[in-house]
């Protein structure tokens, strides 16, 4: 009983001293302003790109959305129908709860700095309880902590795309398979059953990291226990994420789940050393940015110097550690985690797509038919990011082999030297991103991202209409932003930037819209974005009342409710112009 409590001790004391490790470099990257709930100046705009601008609006357009079933649904995302928050990438998990206080909780309200901090902090808690299972030192393990918080793949991840930065459920299941081997029934299997619900309400691209590990948990046992009970609670497993699935609306959208993409957005062959990712020309103050091809950005998999330099060092290592017996042990390895292996290499091969790409090269592509490809492989169309698991399994190799020496200084002293060469090595990032952060000066690089709307004539529109219709095809980022101004004051859009449309009713209403113009039928209350498309519209625009406006590149198109004293002060604030008729048709 002693030995349990103090075993269970030593996890507590790992998992709070890891959670501070990731904590302290969480705030040393990005200072404390972006954990305000209550300021959106660092993700309205967005970072890098427009993803964690729609992560908002979708947070803000649902927030102040009637209740329904499924509960992460809400009617203002994709009005009058309706999507599911999961869509718009807005974290579920965080939504459906903070949704529970809308009624309390101020007009300006973000999660997402709480909810990168918390991933850093977990990163770093289940970091140093997986190295824990192989080294008793505190010290030696929370050094494993600070490396794998400092993982390039996560890092990129951060405020670019916050969802994807919950990497702790990938450590936190590679943890309960290690730690779980000598376990008995479902207490064994439970954290996988908890991983995988939490992978489909944070973001399903981790479903295949959760469950992958799980398969290979479960396989290992149905070959040592020799016996059909782990195969059930895989079924188990799936059964229970489906209902929840279900239960935040990731079924409601019709029509199939998956998009094209997949291939496109792969993995380079030379991605783990490759040190280069959209936002940022090189991650390493060593190596030189590699060629690769556009959509492959989304295939980031780079390891850091740290991790390169050691990874032929661990090797040698190991030949020393086993000397002749290594290649009995490799095949005991082999024989004893053959799942983990499995779903590794599945995972990987997954990543680097139907063509096989080397820097700039197409070297060939395997036979695998587009109805695959663009079916079931688009679910999970940018596939290049499951790369990470081949990432962390390399990592993992190299921490073992310092783990397993016999003299934890000498341990503590190599994983202190490779930290500071991993930090090093990405020092430059570091400090544009810590710059961007905490309002310093330094290269921003392509962090910044600028607003597409900037009259005051949209302000005072989502005051005095309830609806903003955009029509425009295809979408572009601007629908983003009207999204987001609408979402602030309780109103809803119909604005098509969620993941998964249903593009029969989104198409649907934009010519129903159209009529409405042409029959003078469009709701007062409502605007639309929609250029003046041919002469028989714009005849029934001036003879049914409607007024055009054209600010910021966009045209609109309402009943009109501005003063003539809004009128005038759009048209010395900003870009803003009523134009006469045919109102310049394109």
């Amino acid at each position: 009983m002693d030995n349990l409590y103090q075993e269970r001790k030593r996890k507590t004391i790992l998992f709070i001293s890891g959670g501070l490790i990731g904590l302290a470099i969480f705030i040393s990257i990005y200072g404390v302003g972006i954990i305000n709930p209550f300021s959106d100046s660092l993700i309205c705009k967005g970072y890098i790109e427009k993803d964690v601008a729609q992560h908002y609006a979708g947070w803000l357009l649902y927030r102040n959305s009637p209740w329904q079933f499924p509960l992460g649904v809400g009617e203002n995302i994709a009005y009058p129908y309706g999507n599911a928050v999961t869509f718009t990438d807005s974290i579920p998990l965080f939504a459906i709860f903070f949704k529970i206080f809308k009624g309390i909780l101020p007009r300006t309200f973000q999660y997402f700095g709480i909810f990168v901090m918390l991933c850093f902090v977990l990163q770093g808690a289940f970091g140093a309880l997986l190295a824990g299972l192989f080294n008793k030192n505190a010290a030696v393990d929370c050094l494993c902590a600070a490396v794998l918080v400092f993982s390039p793949v996560m890092l990129e991840r951060a405020f670019r795309h916050c969802a994807l930065s919950a990497h702790f459920l990938i450590l936190a299941a590679l943890y309960f398979y290690f730690s779980g081997r000598e376990k008995k029934g479902f207490k064994a299997y439970l954290p996988f059953y908890v991983l995988n619900l939490l992978a489909v309400m944070i973001h399903p691209y981790f479903m295949p990291f959760t469950f992958g590990i799980m398969f290979a948990f479960a396989i290992e046992k149905i070959y040592s226990e020799k016996g059909a009970v782990p195969a059930l609670h895989i079924l188990g497993s799936i059964a229970a994420t489906v209902a929840v699935g279900y239960a935040i609306g990731i079924f409601y959208v019709g029509g199939s789940l998956s998009s094209l993409g997949y291939g496109y957005f792969s993995m380079n062959l030379n991605a783990l050393y490759n040190p280069v990712s959209k936002g940022f020309d090189n991650w390493s103050a060593a190596l030189e940015v590699k060629p690769n091809l556009l959509g492959q950005m989304e295939g980031f998999n780079y390891l850091g110097l740290g991790i390169l330099i050691f990874l032929p060092v661990a090797a040698v290592m190991y030949v020393f550690m086993f000397k002749k017996q290594i290649f009995s042990a490799c095949l005991k390895f082999c024989k004893e985690h053959f799942g983990i292996i499995f779903s590794t290499a599945a995972l990987t091969v997954f990543a680097i797509g139907d063509w096989i790409r080397f820097g700039g090269l197409n070297l060939f592509r395997l036979p695998i038919p587009e109805s695959i490809t663009n079916g079931i492989f688009g679910v999970f169309r940018a596939n290049g990011r499951f790369g990470n698991m081949l990432v962390y399994m390399t990592v993992l190799f190299v921490l073992y082999a310092l783990l397993k020496l016999k003299k934890p200084m000498l341990s503590a002293a190599l994983l202190a030297l490779l930290l500071l060469v991993q930090i090093y090595d990405m020092r430059g990032v570091l400090a544009s991103k810590h710059a961007y952060f905490t309002g310093g000066t330094g290269d921003m690089q392509s962090q910044e991202v600028s607003l597409t709307i900037s009259s005051d004539f949209w302000q005072d529109a989502a005051q005095n209409y309830d609806f903003a219709l955009y029509i425009y095809s295809p979408v572009n980022n601007s629908c983003i932003d009207i999204a987001q101004t609408f979402g602030r004051r309780g109103k809803a859009v119909n604005t098509a930037f969620e993941a998964k449309v249903d593009y029969d009713k989104y198409n649907s209403l934009c010519q129903n819209t159209k009529e409405d113009i042409l029959w003078g039928t469009l709701d007062e209350d409502t605007i639309v974005v929609c250029p003046v498309e041919t002469v028989e519209m714009a005849d029934a625009i001036r003879q049914n009342g409607y007024s055009v406006f054209y600010t910021d590149g966009i045209t609109v198109i309402c009943k009109s409710k501005f003063s003539e004293n809004d009128l005038e002060k759009y048209k010395s604030s900003g870009d803003f112009r009523i134009p006469e008729y045919p109102y310049s048709l394109q």
